[in-house]
């Protein structure tokens, strides 16, 4: 649809269309090599790579990935994270803790901040929720769900 989108004002302009990097199609097949991979199981990609799937806590699914890569005889780990979960958040379970890596690449949009107390949270979303109701507010509460697959599989 970008694409679509981006030769409309290429074609004003008086440029060639360009072909999409991939389409619909590709991406349905892309699925046909998809695999499974459970939490906590070490998947050898080569004889000099093997990865870990752990579970980040953030949200169903997520995940901290572990990498040994073996090269002239020396092997390194280097251990990828997107977002981290807290310990303390109902129907999730906490990140895994990593004990080593050689290096570490890690999402940082709140590395900066202390997170509250979920027991608090609730309480100042009651709060909030009860102060404008009282007002005669309106409250609207965004959400979005992720299914959760059975198999305790990625």
């Amino acid at each position: 649809m970008e694409n679509e989108w981006k030769n409309r004002k290429r074609m004003r302009k008086g440029l060639e269309a360009r072909p999409p990097l991939y389409t619909a199609q590709d991406a349905i097949n892309c699925l046909e090599i998809f695999k499974p991979v459970k939490y906590d199981e070490i998947v050898e990609l080569s004889p000099d790579i093997h990865v870990r799937y752990n579970d980040a806590g953030h949200m169903l699914g997520s995940s901290i990935i572990e990498v040994w890569i073996k090269e002239n005889g020396e092997e390194k780990k280097i251990v990828f994270t997107g977002d981290l979960g807290n310990n303390d958040i109902p129907l999730l379970d906490s990140p895994t803790m990593i004990e080593t890596a050689d290096y570490l690449v890690m999402e940082s949009t709140y590395g900066g901040r202390l997170h509250m107390r979920n027991d608090d949270k609730a309480e100042m979303f009651l709060n909030i929720v009860a102060e404008t109701l009282d007002k005669g507010g309106n409250v609207v509460i965004p959400s979005f769900a992720v299914r959760k697959n059975t198999r305790n599989t990625i």
